[in-house]
């Protein structure tokens, strides 16, 4: 199995959403997390977790970029979804 991060701007196409779903369905990687960016990557952030209840697998952590400058200083959170 070859381990991935998906990096994506799911929710402006349908493209990111199909590629989600299509990783998670394979046998041949394994998802260790989901980050989003671009935009409103919060709400991007939730799409990506409601696709992942929809398809089972709920266990991929999902993190959402916040704006600002790559430093490394508080520019993402963790996504908590209530189960």
């Amino acid at each position: 199995m070859i381990p991935i991060i998906i990096d994506t701007d799911i929710g402006t196409d349908v493209d990111d959403a199909l590629a989600v779903a299509l990783a998670v369905r394979s046998p041949e990687v394994e998802i260790l997390g989901i980050t989003t960016v671009s935009g409103d990557a919060r709400y991007r952030a939730v799409i990506a977790v409601d696709l992942l209840h929809a398809l089972g697998h709920q266990g991929i952590p999902v993190i959402a970029r916040l704006d600002g400058a790559l430093d490394g200083k508080n520019r993402s959170e963790r996504i908590v979804e209530e189960v």
